[in-house]
């Protein structure tokens, strides 16, 4: 049905730019200019729109037919580059140091824009998410978690989210009847369920070198139990004992079997692998991992075994890493009245409700209507996600609130400083004590080199 449905809106979109452009021959990726006839004179306003590329090609061709269909409907000229998320940030740097060709618009992030930090060059788009708004309310969490020191640079669209996949049926043999809602529920499901002599381990959650989707895991863990690596103010406060607890907490899951031996040494690949592998109880992953099962028959039986839920709480609070996606309008855009129209045009209700639920749900809608959407209220799966998003207002160094503290934050992240903490102790190389001294002497040192 979701297939049909984007189908539907792509085929609507390019038959409406056909109408006017003719059958063009011109690959993905590239502008098609609108056939100029005697009732349609060229305007001569063109703009320019880099859009990052998502895991589905027929998500990617609906929204650059709906940008063309903009072009088609208004009489400008819209130039549409499909770009990879590899290379996006690579090729739009070289734009910029060269100051030509930079686009209009492109699609955004917070930590795109903070990495850019102290010359962030995207403008300040505040006015327009407060037009947005008023005619169609954002989930509070989406304000929120989409500002960086008061401010927007990028209009938030959608986002994904970190679900927890659980083994029902290994809980029901364990005669756990309630899924874990808190994080030691967590752990003593976890335990429960383990059986490290047939390679079967309660958790999922690991900590290698380039392990990006459980340093996030991680730190939220921390987060929802009161431990932060920075305040409000950007001091560094990783030295407390609820993160040594926390860390200890894990270290001792690993030491005791109830977390893959290999877990160490795992990247962002490492617990979704282990969960269809059949080896892990609860893992931690983007909804991506809820499409491999369900879109192959080889885990059929694994997709009717598993409950996806929205993470859990913690004895402090129940925040989530949010992963908010937009459009930045940068600041040599010669025409910023015509960038706003543009992408007030992608989140027309109509379309944007029917974009998102055909790719539902690996992204998220971010206004408040979702609430009463059945999209996201009558699917048990997409409920859980949209459920993620309202409390999604976590982000790197999590709560700094100053921009250059939030940049620094940002900054650091990859160097994957969490992970590493819970990977030192974990493997023995160090003790608690130790490790946290080692990651704020880390932090200090990255401090004085981004002059944060």
């Amino acid at each position: 049905m979701k297939k049909r449905i984007l189908a539907l809106i792509l085929a609507t979109a390019i038959a409406a730019a056909m109408t006017a452009c003719g059958n063009s021959s011109e690959p993905s990726g590239t502008s098609q200019e609108p056939e100029q006839t005697e009732e349609s004179e060229p305007s001569g306003r063109e703009i320019t729109v880099w859009v990052e590329k998502i895991f589905s090609d027929d998500a990617n061709a609906a929204i650059e037919a709906r940008l063309k269909q903009y072009g088609t409907e208004n009489n400008v000229t819209v130039h549409v580059e499909l770009i990879g998320a590899t290379d996006i940030m690579t090729k739009l740097n070289a734009t910029i140091e060269a100051g030509q060709n930079v686009p209009d618009i492109i699609s955004s992030s917070t930590t795109k824009v903070l990495n850019y930090y102290p010359n962030i060059p995207c403008l300040d788009v505040s006015d327009l998410v407060a037009e947005i708004n008023a005619e169609r309310p954002y989930l509070p969490s989406a304000l929120e978690g989409t500002q960086i020191d008061g401010v927007h640079y990028y209009v938030p669209y959608d986002s994904s989210s970190c679900m927890m996949f659980v083994r029902k049926d290994k809980l029901e043999e364990a005669g756990i009847t309630q899924m874990p809602a808190t994080w030691e529920e967590v752990f003593e499901a976890a335990k429960a369920i383990s059986d490290p002599e047939n390679d079967f381990y309660g958790l999922g959650m690991g900590c290698g070198e380039n392990d990006d989707d459980d340093e996030n895991t991680l730190r939220q863990y921390f987060w929802n139990e009161g431990g932060y690596l920075l305040d409000a103010d950007g001091n560094i406060t990783v030295d407390n004992d609820v993160i040594k607890k926390c860390v200890t907490n894990w270290a001792d899951l690993y030491k005791n079997g109830v977390i893959p031996p290999d877990a160490t040494t795992w990247d962002a690949g490492g617990n979704n692998g282990s969960y269809l592998a059949g080896r892990t109880g609860i893992v931690f992953n983007a909804p991506t991992l809820y499409n491999a099962m369900r879109n192959d028959e080889q885990y059929e039986e694994l997709l009717a075994n598993t409950a996806i839920l929205a993470p859990p709480a913690g004895a402090d609070n129940n925040v989530y890493m949010s992963f908010p996606v937009g459009f930045s309008i940068m600041n040599t855009c010669q025409d910023v009245q015509l960038a706003s129209d543009v992408i007030k045009y992608l989140v027309e209700k109509e379309w944007y409700d029917e974009y998102l639920g055909a790719i539902a749900p690996i992204y998220a809608p971010m206004f408040q209507d979702a609430e009463s959407n059945p999209v996201w209220t009558d699917d048990a799966v997409n409920a859980e996600v949209l459920k993620y998003v309202q409390s999604a207002t976590g982000y790197y160094g999590y709560p700094v609130a100053t921009i250059s503290g939030r940049s620094f934050a940002a900054k650091h992240y990859f160097t994957f400083p969490v992970g590493k903490m819970y990977n030192q102790v974990a493997t023995g190389s160090a003790s608690v004590e130790d490790a946290v001294k080692k990651i704020v002497s880390d932090l200090e040192d990255f401090k004085d080199q981004v002059g944060e």
